[in-house]
């Protein structure tokens, strides 16, 4: 107790900091941002289910005129609006690599590699945020998650995961994806946002209720992106945050295949958790134009007789 006392006392001190005087008048220009942003479940000391991922963004303000950002949804008056390009992979194992024969009753093996088109639009006046975003790649030996997670063994000298050649089939990716948030606490050092989220699509199908709550020293979160290169912002910020997500699944590509391939193994419609929640907490510092990340996600099991699961996730952001 004592331990999570001084770190709130710290978070609360480093808040009140008023270093450079800066107004609350924030400009309603959009920025530009690249972010990298990494997970591996290493951060918790095992090698199974979500193993690892990584994401590359660009948002840049020519690419409103992308043709698929014309698929996406922003807020018609009031709104400032951040156009981007990503590209994710992902990689899904079962509860141990060192099984040399079909694991039935585990996870299957799946990789999945997608380019993204997405779009943030944000309405500071009326607290509110909007996020849809376009995917379009491919799941199963296409997607080199096999070479990928070999190869990161080799270099680190760990033993050869065993089992790749029963991951499920190549299969299209193509999703949708919706978000809004609405700020329900705003205050200056905390904010509490509530929202929901819907995907649809050949990889995922579900609905969330998700919540966000954060504690220091920050920009307002309907302001911006979380840095920014204009007057107006704070120059350093230091603040907890900690989300919350219960997710009601209809179909789950990485767990039951693709829908227009059969793999040798996936995990039956009936043996799949209709009804999944996650967490995380971390830690962000910033200053000026460059942002550092570093959360932990917890989820409950997404099938039956499954393990719970966490993973560490990184994230650089760079504003210009």
């Amino acid at each position: 107790m004592t331990c999570k006392k001084n770190v709130l006392l710290l978070l609360l001190s480093l808040s009140i900091i008023e270093c450079d005087g800066q107004s609350d008048s924030i400009p309603e220009k959009a920025e530009n941002y690249f972010r990298y942003s990494y997970d591996n479940d290493f951060f918790s000391a095992t090698d199974r289910y979500y193993t690892q991922g990584v994401r590359l963004e660009l948002i840049l303000k020519p690419l409103k005129y992308n043709p698929l950002s014309y698929l996406l949804l922003k807020f018609n008056k009031g709104g400032k609006n951040y156009y981007g390009l990503a590209f994710e992979r992902d990689g899904f194992t079962p509860r141990s690599i060192r099984v040399d024969s079909l694991y039935v009753g585990e996870r299957p093996f799946a990789g999945v590699s997608f380019l993204s088109s997405f779009l943030v639009s944000l309405d500071q006046k009326k607290e509110q945020k909007l996020y849809t975003q376009l995917d379009l790649g491919i799941m199963g030996p296409a997607s080199l998650g096999e070479e990928e997670q070999k190869y990161i063994h080799r270099k680190l000298n760990n033993i050869q995961p065993l089992g790749w050649e029963y991951q499920v089939a190549n299969d299209i990716v193509v999703n949708y994806m919706l978000q809004y948030e609405r700020g329900i606490l705003m205050k200056r050092y905390i904010e509490f946002i509530g929202g929901g989220e819907a995907r649809v699509g050949t990889l995922y199908d579900d609905v969330s209720a998700v919540g966000t709550f954060r504690l220091g020293r920050m920009h307002n979160y309907f302001s911006s992106l979380g840095i920014s290169k204009y007057p107006g912002y704070k120059k350093f910020q230091f603040y907890a945050i900690l989300r919350g997500r219960i997710k009601a699944v209809a179909y789950n590509g990485t767990l039951q295949g693709g829908m227009f391939s059969k793999s040798i193994y996936t995990i039956e419609p009936q043996n799949i958790e209709r009804l999944v929640a996650a967490g995380s907490f971390g830690l962000v510092i910033a200053y000026k134009r460059v942002s550092l990340e570093y959360t932990k996600w917890y989820i409950s099991p997404e099938f039956r007789n499954g393990l719970s699961h966490g993973w560490g996730h990184c994230n650089i952001s760079v504003c210009f």
